[in-house]
């Protein structure tokens, strides 16, 4: 979900992209939500308790939005790397520097959206590593590649995607071996996994189809 600080000079691209997302059916947080919402009822039929989540690597917090009207949520502490004041009832902002430096709250889930390819699929491990230090369950979503046609295609739809916001294009992508060794190098057991995980309707489904989505539950 990482989406950079809002910057004037893009507001066109960003209403052209979701005008035409609306258009032809490119809404990816109704069937995101509820794929990570399934797991974090997971989470919560284990602990017995309403839970508490960090949403790493936010952006503009549209998941949380979403995921925090969900009854067994208690809050979400929302973490990522820009300067913002966001305000609602159950979810709190938090600068990524800042959490890192202040943070000593272990929470009963991490969400980790559509990130780590961002960060680097070579780095994964540190990070997944790193976020297990605050909770023993983590949900991530992200993609897989399958060829030099479906890493370039998922590229382009990156591109698409995030221009308007600044966010750095990976040159490459998961695959299911990168993917099974970066949680094993994590020290994390996977307990739970989607592999075809259909993330769009319509005409962006057709361009990037539910093979190239997983979303993975771990566990410390």
């Amino acid at each position: 979900m990482i989406r950079l600080k809002n910057n004037n000079n893009n507001n066109f691209l960003i209403l052209f992209s979701n005008i035409t997302r609306k258009i032809f059916k490119g809404d990816r947080l109704k069937r995101l939500s509820i794929g990570v919402s399934d797991f974090l009822k997971i989470i919560y039929l284990n602990k017995k308790r309403k839970l508490s989540i960090l949403d790493y690597g936010c952006g503009s917090m549209d998941l949380s939005k979403k995921i925090q009207k969900k009854k067994f949520i208690k809050k979400i502490t929302a973490v990522d790397i820009y300067s913002a004041n966001y305000r609602f009832k159950k979810i709190k902002y938090v600068n990524d520097k800042f959490f890192f430096k202040n943070n000593n709250k272990k929470f009963d889930a991490v969400v980790i959206v559509d990130v780590l390819h961002h960060m680097g699929i070579e780095d994964a491990h540190k990070i997944l590593r790193k976020l297990s230090k605050y909770s023993k369950f983590i949900i991530v979503k992200d993609h897989y590649e399958y060829s030099f046609f479906s890493r370039h295609l998922l590229r382009f739809v990156d591109f698409y995607a995030n221009y308007a916001y600044g966010v750095t294009i990976p040159k490459k992508y998961f695959n299911k071996s990168s993917w099974i060794l970066s949680f094993k190098k994590a020290k994390l057991k996977q307990i739970n996994h989607i592999s075809n995980f259909q993330q769009h309707d319509g005409l962006y489904n057709i361009i990037l189809n539910k093979k190239h989505h997983f979303i993975s539950l771990l566990k410390r």
